[in-house]
């Protein structure tokens, strides 16, 4: 009886069984389990494409994100007209020098209503580009707008428009203003002279007692270009002349005596 119950224990077969159930898990043990969707291994090619990419990726801003400055690519984005290059390619001239200052300020305080191409917005703000009154003689008038605002009905080639401009005489300076104006005068096919800190200092201590904006009939008594004021306006004193001509550059000096010069 004890032999028997030996020999059943070894062989894995219990009382009535005619198959040894170790040999079934055996059979079943060497099946792979079925495979599960989304949990197929990755693809070592996708893996180094994608360490490719992230090395690329890392590499291109390294070059290219211009240190992550907000103003590193401002003169890009609003696309300013080629600046004129110094004779001989020596030093960089006033008016390069004025436009690409100008082009910043023209971007964050001009350009959302007279657009960053200077077309403007057809029926709202009259164009810059070939303006007759950004190309006059001088700028004794535009920087009039520019540091009072514009109020009223104006035609500018050949259409009118009638809105109304901020006044620019408390958040920019001479400098500031004078680049702008500069930068205008010089960009989208436009060609005049440059403007100077100087001459927007005297401009804005002929107008020191003005608050209102100006409209096209008071803009149309200043002479476009001259030191004149309108009547009623306080002459400049060599006192403020030499204020003004302090704020000026070496080179911007430079050229304001070579046109008094002339």
């Amino acid at each position: 009886m004890s032999v028997h119950s030996d020999n059943r224990g070894q062989s894995g077969l219990d009382s009535g069984e005619a198959t040894d159930v170790r040999d079934l898990h055996a059979a079943i043990l060497r099946e792979r389990p079925d495979p599960i969707e989304g949990r197929e291994p990755l693809n070592l090619w996708v893996v180094a494409f994608i360490a490719a990419l992230l090395f690329w990726a890392g590499t291109y801003l390294t070059q290219y994100s211009g240190g992550f400055r907000s103003d590193e690519f401002a003169e890009r984005q609003i696309n300013p007209a080629p600046a004129p290059v110094a004779a001989g390619g020596g030093a960089e001239d006033p008016v390069s020098k004025a436009v690409k200052e100008g082009a910043i300020v023209f971007a964050t305080s001009c350009s959302p209503c007279h657009q960053a191409d200077g077309n403007g917005v057809s029926g709202q703000f009259p164009p810059l580009a070939a303006s007759e009154w950004v190309l006059a003689e001088g700028p004794n008038r535009i920087a009039r707008i520019v540091l009072n605002g514009l109020s009223g009905p104006i035609q500018v080639k050949g259409s009118e428009y009638n809105n109304a401009m901020n006044a620019f005489r408390d958040s920019l300076d001479d400098r500031q203003i004078a680049n702008v104006l500069t930068y205008i005068r010089n960009s989208w096919g436009n060609k005049a002279s440059l403007v100077t800190p100087a001459e927007v200092g005297a401009i804005r201590g002929g107008t020191s007692d003005r608050s209102q904006a100006w409209t096209v009939a008071d803009l149309e008594k200043v002479p476009v270009s001259g030191g004149a004021a309108p009547a009623g306006a306080p002459a400049l004193t060599p006192a403020a002349l030499k204020e003004a001509l302090k704020k000026l550059s070496p080179d911007e000096l430079k050229s304001v005596l070579q046109d008094v010069g002339k």
